[in-house]
């Protein structure tokens, strides 16, 4: 009986990145600054915007960045969603503007979560851009949204940055990515023998049965250092402006609304002094008149424009 040859099987897997890291500051990594902040920065948008554009902000510290990918998800798609009606990405006057390859991907098919992914240069092309060489807070990337058209309140929606998140040098080497080797080693017994050569092999635990071959699967797994790569998330508060000369904050304009600018105009006025023009000027003239009380009846009465 001989034993068969160790069978060693590699593979690399390029596993990076953190569902949500909490910001670390410079203090704490005096000893060890980071390399990389991605981050998504708060952003006020009012309801009903299409196509509004967030921007995904980079620092790179040490390195010329080459490549990168990261998804961004929302944690309310009935509020916010990701736009890719022209692509799903604004690279104009941005940090990856002259790279050869950029994509934006629907990755949960609903809008809620976008998969970004850009390369400087491709291999097989002429055309040498090296990246982004070391800079802080340059805009990596500007993400279109759209908001719901109507909401009842202030409604905030968190964006996550999430998994796969990763960054390449001009060398196609990882950048802030630590690699660990897992060793998996399976044990087989030879459960049919003709002469030298086994016909049927069989998995045994090495605890319980002797065995005559085993496979190692070398598996070399990569992930983000939290203390060298930073990822920042961000959230978009969708705030509902009041409607003008909606008196009575019910959200549309109706006789009741009217009956009060006729107040305002003619009889009592809101308290405290000032608050009628703060309310309504619905031709924006800069004060209230009786223009803007024909402006509202041509509204209401005979299809005239909303209040601006």
């Amino acid at each position: 009986m001989r034993r068969e040859s160790v069978a060693v099987k590699r593979r690399a897997l390029a596993a990076a990145g953190i569902a949500i890291l909490s910001f670390v500051g410079f203090s704490d990594l005096a000893a060890q600054p980071p390399e990389l902040i991605l981050s998504v920065p708060d952003t006020v948008v009012t309801p009903g915007q299409v196509g509004a554009l967030l921007n995904v902000r980079m620092s790179n510290y040490f390195d010329t960045v080459a490549g990168f990918q990261f998804v961004l998800k929302s944690q309310r798609p009935d509020v916010v969603t990701f736009d890719f009606q022209n692509g799903g990405f604004d690279t104009n006057g941005t940090l990856v503007s002259g790279f050869e390859f950029v994509q934006a991907i629907d990755r949960s098919g609903d809008g809620s979560e976008i998969w970004f992914r850009c390369i400087a240069n491709l291999p097989f092309d002429t055309v040498h851009n090296w990246g982004v060489p070391p800079q802080q807070g340059g805009i990596a990337v500007r993400i279109p949204f759209n908001t719901v058209a109507y909401i009842d309140s202030t409604v905030v929606s968190a964006i996550s940055i999430i998994k796969p998140t990763d960054f390449s040098d001009p060398w196609g080497t990882s950048i802030g990515v630590v690699t660990e080797t897992l060793y998996d080693t399976t044990f087989y017994l030879c459960n049919l023998w003709q002469n030298d050569t086994c016909l049927q092999w069989i998995v045994v635990d090495p605890n319980l049965s002797a065995y005559d071959s085993l496979s190692v699967d070398a598996s070399l797994y990569g992930y983000l250092d939290t203390t060298r790569v930073i990822l920042q998330n961000g959230s978009i508060t969708v705030t509902k402006l009041p409607v003008p000369c909606d008196f009575d904050g019910d959200d549309r304009i109706t006789i009741a609304d009217l009956t009060q600018l006729v107040e305002c105009l003619f009889g009592a006025p809101l308290s405290p002094p000032g608050a009628c023009d703060a309310l309504c000027d619905p031709d924006r003239s800069g004060s209230l008149n009786v223009a803007d009380l024909t402006y509202l009846v041509a509204f209401l009465f005979n299809g005239g424009p909303p209040p601006l």
